[in-house]
């Protein structure tokens, strides 16, 4: 399904957001991130879900996303780094606590960027730790070339049926850039000292419970897994995402008061 298809709607949704409760003087901010090809479609729900309880919520829409596949040939990691910084920046005086989470891709640089701003905690659904090695091999030779891969048909179409904007084919010069964020994660995820809750479905097979075992063991910091039966990739609009959020409200509510 090329991306022209997609209902105008989800276009729109696809679009950075920043949600704000006007009958609550919120002193915590979240800022959310989604996944790899993706848009803030896919942080919408928690979003909404988290200003309910208070918080106000900033979803980023990563620099090559939201827009069309080609785009994602330009950028590099360090531009999606970027507009975690503005939004930090644009935040930073405004809060007294602003925490960070994000999903599958998003997950990764959220983590990430724990070592280069002050969150007060962050948190991460299904997220990226590392790819497998012939993944990592597929993503540098087709990036040589510029070549795109195309997702699954049925897939794209519950992209569609779940309100997500989420692009049909991959660029493998941009997935080339994911594998060298996730390099640079792994030299430092030993620097992450604030409280880290990693949230993965055992159902996941994008992002496996390996991955999730990995990062935990590797985190020197205080930390906590949790391992859902059951919810896809994308947990934040499967049936099962409730209790993902209401773990991760939990979390947010005991680092608060600590």
């Amino acid at each position: 399904m090329p991306t022209r298809e997609y209902p105008e709607k989800l276009r729109k949704l696809a679009q950075p957001y920043f949600f704000q409760n006007p009958e609550i003087d919120a002193e915590n901010l979240v800022i959310l991130i989604h996944g790899f090809g993706a848009s803030a479609t896919e942080t919408r729900p928690l979003g909404e879900f988290l200003v309910s309880q208070g918080y106000d919520v900033k979803g980023i829409l990563l620099k090559g996303h939201g827009t069309k596949p080609e785009d994602m040939d330009k950028v590099t990691w360090d531009e999606w780094m970027n507009n975690i910084q503005e939004a930090y920046n644009k935040f930073n005086s405004k809060y007294t606590n602003i925490f960070i989470g994000g999903i599958s891709m998003g997950g990764a640089l959220a983590l990430y960027s724990t070592t280069k701003m002050k969150f007060k905690a962050v948190f991460t659904i299904n997220a990226y730790y590392h790819l497998s090695k012939p993944l990592s091999f597929v993503a540098w030779f087709f990036s040589l070339f510029g070549t795109h891969r195309q997702r699954n048909e049925e897939r794209v179409k519950w992209y569609v049926e779940n309100n997500l904007f989420s692009y049909p084919e991959d660029s493998m010069t941009a997935a080339r850039q994911l594998y060298k964020m996730l390099s640079e994660l792994h030299k430092e995820v030993k620097n992450i000292v604030i409280p880290v809750l990693i949230i993965q479905s055992k159902e996941d097979k994008t992002s496996k419970p390996e991955g999730a075992d990995e990062l935990y063991l590797d985190l020197e910091t205080e930390k906590e897994l949790v391992l859902l039966q059951k919810g896809d990739h994308i947990l934040t609009v499967d049936p099962n995402r409730q209790e993902a959020f209401d773990r991760i409200l939990l979390f947010l509510e005991k680092v608060k008061k600590s």
